[in-house]
């Protein structure tokens, strides 16, 4: 529970974007963005001063997540102003590809550093090696804020934005928009159990810390190349069939994920692998669509409050399913098993084969959804 509780709190604290999306001017958006990724520096300083002095006490286990819930309240306050920045300076004709390149770059950079951090921990790391990494963490965090200081910002176009009252009721009016939220919660949970839990299912089968870091940064070599291609595609076909893509392919993951835990530990570590670059593919496909999506259905004016909100819907999905997950293996049910035909299948197998069974009646929702090609302004295929 105490391992599942980051992905989760990281997903749910995203709601703070929306009373400040209420209370803050837009004028005023840059300035509070940056202060609060200068201040989300701070709460790493007790996580690294327990970890020296407490070592692995239960007490430097709640410090660290206390520190780490206020580190990422800090930094999604910050991105309550960052999505309507952005959608100002996109090419509105191209959002698949600008979101596509954009997300290739973040994730180049991230696989790099997930790569070095997994090779220096080694397969059984001491915890001043953690300490080091948050450190380093911290510190380009400082750096990025140097160039996010240098973005435009442009004025609000298409007349005076009204209240946040007037920006609720929009959404609330708006039968595409409350659709397209409640089938992307539903995705994302799904998808969720393809995510953050498959790294107690790897140390459950025995791997070792190493393995684990490496293979589980895998899944971002599988999203470089899908983000660039799938963006270039998006703005040709329409996000309905993108979704429907994910959906065919998560749920032929899931089942693959659920087979690795009765093969060899010898052949579960490169299937693994294979499997994590194929979900991080899939699920970064999924990710562009969705961005893609709600900027074009985002209002001409007074866009703070409907990026908070959408972004909220989407990243609920995904923090609630570690969240149970834990919750599932701290129960009496973390013995529990299946037979299915001669296999025995033990609760995190089950966990994986329930969400892809998940995942393909979802498909039943996609012909509800707006199919948007991001390419043509307003352009909405049937």
């Amino acid at each position: 529970m105490q391992a599942m509780l980051p992905a989760t709190m990281s997903g749910l604290l995203m709601m703070v974007q929306i009373p400040i999306s209420f209370l803050l001017p837009r004028a005023n958006g840059k300035k509070f963005m940056l202060n609060c990724w200068k201040l989300a520096a701070l709460p790493m300083l007790p996580v690294l001063l327990s970890a020296i002095f407490l070592g692995e006490r239960t007490i430097a286990v709640w410090i660290t997540l206390a520190s780490m819930i206020a580190t990422v309240s800090l930094l999604w306050a910050g991105v309550t102003s960052w999505s309507p920045i952005i959608h100002d300076i996109v090419p509105k004709r191209q959002l698949g590809r600008f979101f596509g390149n954009i997300r290739a770059v973040w994730s180049i950079t991230y696989f790099a550093l997930s790569i070095l951090a997994g090779l220096f921990l080694g397969k059984s790391p001491e915890l001043w090696k953690f300490a080091v990494i948050f450190g380093f963490a911290t510190v380009l965090q400082m750096i990025r804020n140097y160039f996010i200081a240098r973005l435009p910002v442009v004025s609000e176009s298409g007349g005076a934005p009204g209240t946040w009252k007037d920006e609720v009721r929009y959404i609330v009016r708006n039968r595409k928009m409350l659709v397209f939220a409640g089938y992307f919660v539903f995705l994302m949970f799904l998808s969720g159990f393809l995510g953050q839990p498959l790294v107690l299912y790897m140390n459950d089968l025995g791997f070792s810390a190493r393995d684990n870091t490496l293979i589980y940064s895998a899944s971002v070599l599988g999203s470089i190349i899908a983000v660039i291609i799938s963006g270039i595609i998006l703005d040709r076909i329409g996000t309905r069939r993108m979704f429907l893509t994910v959906h065919l392919a998560m749920s032929m993951l899931a089942l693959l994920i659920a087979l690795v835990g009765d093969l060899p530990i010898a052949w579960g570590k490169p299937l693994m692998t294979m499997l994590m670059i194929l979900s991080g593919a899939a699920l970064a496909v999924a990710q562009v669509a969705s961005v893609a999506q709600v900027f074009h259905m985002a209002p001409t004016g007074g866009k703070t409050v409907y990026m908070s909100i959408m972004g909220t819907f989407s990243a609920a999905g995904v923090a609630i399913s570690p969240f149970l997950t834990g919750l599932i293996l701290d129960s009496s049910w973390r013995g529990m098993s299946a037979t299915m035909g001669s296999m025995v299948l033990d609760i995190y197998q089950i966990i994986f084969l329930a969400a892809g069974i998940g995942l393909v009646l979802a498909m039943l929702f996609l012909p509800f959804i707006q199919n948007v090609r991001a390419s043509a302004d307003s352009e909405v295929l049937p």
